[in-house]
């Protein structure tokens, strides 16, 4: 009885991906719907003159990635939606006061990660937009693992879906989901997942936020007993200014 409920933790990813993905799609697909109010919500100030302290201010395909760090997340498409490529790179640099090695010989990088956001220019150059500390969680301990997911949709919404797993002190699962969009010179928080897989019990818990139509999906599930039937309720969430991306760390919704 016991070993038929233990399922694989690549299973228990699939799962959170795929409620992630699926739950996700409502805050996505309200984006074109939405705009004007979006750009009412958001404050229309100039983009700041990026800080290059990891990433270079002008770069190519070849060379986008810094040197000396651990690559954490990458994502090309169109986010100004002008026709030119542009990329995101999340990178954990490696400062050897933040590395930590095991007896058997496994490595940490407790460093914390950097973003750089990049915008495809009319001669194939890549101009850096804005360099991002203090914004991607990373690695803090040896019992949670992160991973991180970065992806460009082909409306050029930005998403970072970031998963941890513990190994100890925790029998969850847990994610989180960030959906940004490029308008009025900034990129602006437009709608979240949040997640949780108990891997003991097999409840399954997902919290998807629209800010565009301020509008919130709570759906719960068994990922053990399929017969259960998944409970979905929706709440109305205050209206309030879209939050721009960097004005905090994204370790919660």
């Amino acid at each position: 009885m016991f070993n038929q409920r233990i399922i694989t933790m690549k299973k228990l990813s699939l799962i959170l991906s795929f409620s992630a993905l699926t739950l996700g799609l409502f805050a996505v697909m309200s984006c074109n719907s939405s705009n004007n109010q979006g750009q009412q919500n958001a404050t229309d100030q100039p983009a700041e003159t990026p800080q290059t302290t990891l990433f270079k201010a002008v770069a190519t395909e070849n060379d986008v990635f810094p040197a000396n760090c651990d690559t954490m997340g990458i994502a090309w498409g169109d986010l100004n939606q002008d026709g030119l490529k542009d990329v995101v790179v999340v990178a954990t640099p490696r400062l050897p006061e933040k590395m930590q090695t095991r007896d058997d010989g496994y490595e940490y990088n407790f460093n914390s990660p950097v973003m750089g956001i990049y915008f495809g220019t009319t001669d194939g150059k890549l101009a850096l937009y804005k360099e991002y500390e203090n914004t991607i969680p990373g690695t803090e301990d040896e019992f949670c693992f992160i991973e991180l997911e970065t992806d460009i949709s082909d409306k050029g919404v930005l998403s970072f879906n970031i998963e941890y797993f513990y190994s100890a002190g925790s029998t969850n699962t847990n994610y989180n989901k960030f959906l940004y969009r490029y308008q009025d010179n900034d990129f602006y928080l437009i709608g979240a997942d949040t997640g949780a897989l108990s891997r003991y019990s097999g409840e399954n818990e997902v919290v998807s936020f629209n800010y565009l139509t301020h509008k919130k999906q709570t759906i719960v599930s068994d990922v053990f007993d399929e017969s259960v039937e998944p409970k979905e309720t929706w709440e109305t969430i205050p209206e309030k200014p879209l939050e721009k991306l960097g004005a905090r760390l994204l370790d919660e919704i």
